[in-house]
């Protein structure tokens, strides 16, 4: 397949830089941004839930209406878009939603935004709605014979995924494929990365499988050793899919955080002292979101978010700059090395920041050169590598690279 022939060639190359230099093993502190909750005439305040990020800053997601101001009298989501560095606004309310009314669940860096709209007497079907920059919104026709169109996430392409009738779909140029998979219950397509590869599940908690589709080509992708199940959920670069294996123990499901760099399934590591986790996504640097936990003395669970950057995990709580707003539970996280996290919404973003800094991990080291040669002389090339703007990475851009070389302690 051509993502596993792009995969192989990159990692050889970030192989070769890892054997000319040892990364420095810094990672970023994090600043953070709060938005406060709207606030209601009668009803008071009514806090945003994030779901979608893009690479500029934009966030998009949803709140309550108030009533009766803006929603007379049934309490509906109102789709909620945030521009980099503004204010949260109201997306307008698609023609024909029910009482549950929107959400917002995406948005690229052209500023189109995807979510899917309530239908049915009991807001029963959710059908993909795409709010396009212009103002104009459009709904996403359900596949013949659904009722369902549900759009889950939009890359820089344009490419919208999501499900209907029960099935993953990709959406590109207006164009709706579904992806039959193995399981008669079907499944949904969650994330879609800047290359095209898809990422979702088929099936359920018990069962379900991870599948990753790109041009036409299904996998099915196992768990973990003899976990029962798997869910994708996160796509990065050459077909790089992160999400959960997931057994059952007891009467209690237990996850690992989990990656599929081919077809074999690895698990990542977790902080001392935990036992289980997941991820959430992973960006197209490498760098992964989502959360370790283990059992509190009490009953429940502890749970702690996190971040994997070069294979090693840290608890997102301890990069934190001093008095920065508590974590809360991680949504997205983009190119720039930003998350979104729940609380407010808060958007974090790394105090230091360096174009040479590839893989966002606040150093420029060997992984940063790996990304670089995984580019070297390549007619598509990785953008960011080309730091003089020439249309070439080359020699001209190692010597830039090395020149912001971050020194080991």
């Amino acid at each position: 397949m051509k993502f596993n022939s792009i995969l192989l060639s990159a990692s050889v190359a970030v192989g070769a830089a890892l054997a000319l230099a040892a990364p420095a093993g810094a990672q970023c502190q994090y600043s953070v941004i709060q938005w406060s909750p709207w606030q209601c005439v009668w009803e008071g305040t009514k806090s945003y839930s994030a779901a979608g990020l893009n690479d500029l800053g934009a966030w998009c997601g949803r709140r309550t209406a108030c009533w009766p101001e803006e929603s007379g009298l049934e309490l509906k989501d109102l789709p909620i878009y945030c521009p980099p560095g503004g204010m949260p606004q109201v997306l307008p309310m698609p023609a024909g939603a029910s009482t549950g009314g929107a959400q917002a669940t995406a948005v690229n860096n052209s500023g189109v935004v995807v979510g899917f709209k309530y239908v049915g007497a009991s807001d029963q079907y959710q059908q993909g709605v795409i709010w396009w920059p212009d103002g104009s919104v459009e709904t996403i026709p359900p596949a013949k014979g659904a009722s369902t169109s549900r759009a889950n996430d939009i890359n820089t392409q344009g490419v919208i995924v999501g499900s209907s009738g029960g099935l993953p779909y990709v959406l590109q140029d207006g164009v709706m494929t579904l992806i039959p998979g193995p399981d008669p219950n079907g499944g949904y397509a969650l994330a879609v990365s800047s290359d095209g590869v898809v990422t979702g599940t088929y099936g359920g908690m018990a069962d379900g499988r991870a599948f990753r589709w790109f041009e036409g080509k299904l996998e099915i992708l196992p768990p973990y050793g003899s976990h029962l199940a798997s869910e994708g959920r996160g796509v990065g670069r050459n077909g790089l899919i992160v999400g959960i294996s997931r057994t059952f123990t007891g009467s209690a499901y237990i996850s690992l955080p989990t990656i599929w760099r081919d077809a074999d399934a690895e698990t990542l590591p977790l902080l001392p002292g935990y036992t289980q986790g997941g991820c959430v996504g992973i960006n197209e640097l490498g760098v992964i979101i989502g959360s370790n936990s283990k059992p509190n003395p009490g009953g429940g669970n502890q749970v702690v978010r996190v971040i994997w950057v070069d294979g090693l995990v840290y608890a997102l709580s301890d990069l934190l700059v001093p008095g920065s707003p508590s974590v809360g539970e991680v949504r997205r996280i983009n190119q720039a090395g930003q998350m979104l996290t729940t609380g407010g919404p808060r958007l974090w973003s790394p105090t230091w920041h360096s174009p040479m800094d590839l893989n966002g991990d606040c150093a420029v080291n060997g992984s940063d050169l790996g990304v670089l040669l995984a580019s070297w002389g390549a007619p598509d090339f990785d953008a960011r590598c080309d730091f003089n703007g020439d249309g070439a990475v080359d020699g001209n851009d190692l010597g830039t690279l090395l020149g912001e070389w971050t020194v080991s302690p």
